[in-house]
């Protein structure tokens, strides 16, 4: 076998001192070998320091104030050296194994530039929640194809990974969008190449807030159509007609969700 790659996993953080230490732990824990851990913090103020204080000796960080969480990650990008880059929000999660998972596949076929898994929502608790969100996002995972990534975002941003050298070819985040700049970046990679699909959980991502997380869905949904106009409107104008069909189609369907959550008992 291969040497295994050396990967940077970049967090970026701010006042998310309820979930960080969850997040943190489920990086250590994966106890990979080759493993530069780097949390980029926006200078906190709700005790997420203290937290990162006590991890020092097994990641580093830097608690300043940044341009957001897209400026964050391209300034961890910078900060890091590892073959292979993934990355994880302060308040979402890494299932066992998932590093060694990935290693192997970046080892075992050097000519994949990217890939991703599966990755289950989870609430503040940690309790999985959403389970037909998750089910419809795995069907078109297992069917990959650049024109229906095109026509809609369904990559799970923490259960992605990418060669540094792909990273070095498509270039950085842009901090132009808030919601949908790892569909940019995503949209940019598979213009060169398809990525692989892991088909084993390798992270969690938590819903906090349900009715801000619908309300940024819905911007996630105006911000990505943007992004793929930007990468291919010349090349596939009927694959930004069929986006913005399907962007009226998810927009519609959390409000509508939204609505059902306000009509149950307590709200929820």
């Amino acid at each position: 076998m291969a040497e295994l790659p050396s990967i940077s996993i970049i967090t970026p953080s701010y006042n998310h001192a309820e979930f960080i230490e969850r997040t943190i732990r489920s990086v250590l824990e994966q106890s990979y070998p080759r493993l530069e851990f780097v949390v980029m913090d926006g200078g906190s103020s709700d005790g997420t320091v203290d937290i990162l204080r006590r991890y020092a000796d097994r990641l580093r960080y830097v608690s300043e104030k940044d341009g957001g969480q897209a400026d964050a990650l391209n300034r961890g990008f910078r900060e890091t050296s590892g073959q292979i880059i993934g990355w994880l929000n302060s308040d979402d999660e890494y299932l066992p194994g998932a590093l060694d998972a990935v290693a192997r596949v970046f080892s075992e076929n050097p000519d994949v530039e990217w890939l991703y898994g599966r990755c289950p929502i989870i609430d503040r608790a940690s309790r999985r929640q959403k389970s037909w969100i998750t089910r419809y996002k795995e069907f078109w995972q297992r069917r990959y194809s650049y024109r229906r990534l095109l026509i809609e975002n369904f990559i799970p941003q923490p259960a992605v990974f990418f060669r540094r050298r792909l990273l070095d070819r498509v270039g950085p985040i842009d901090t132009r969008y808030h919601n949908a700049f790892d569909y940019h970046l995503w949209a940019r990679m598979g213009a060169i190449a398809a990525p692989a699909f892991l088909d084993r959980e390798l992270a969690c991502f938590r819903i906090i807030d349900e009715s801000k997380t619908s309300s940024n869905f819905v911007r996630s949904f105006t911000e990505e159509l943007d992004a793929a106009r930007r990468v291919a409107a010349g090349r596939h104008p009927l694959l930004m007609t069929l986006h913005a069909i399907n962007r009226y189609k998810l927009s519609g369907t959390y409000f509508a969700l939204a609505k059902l959550r306000q009509l149950r008992p307590g709200g929820r």
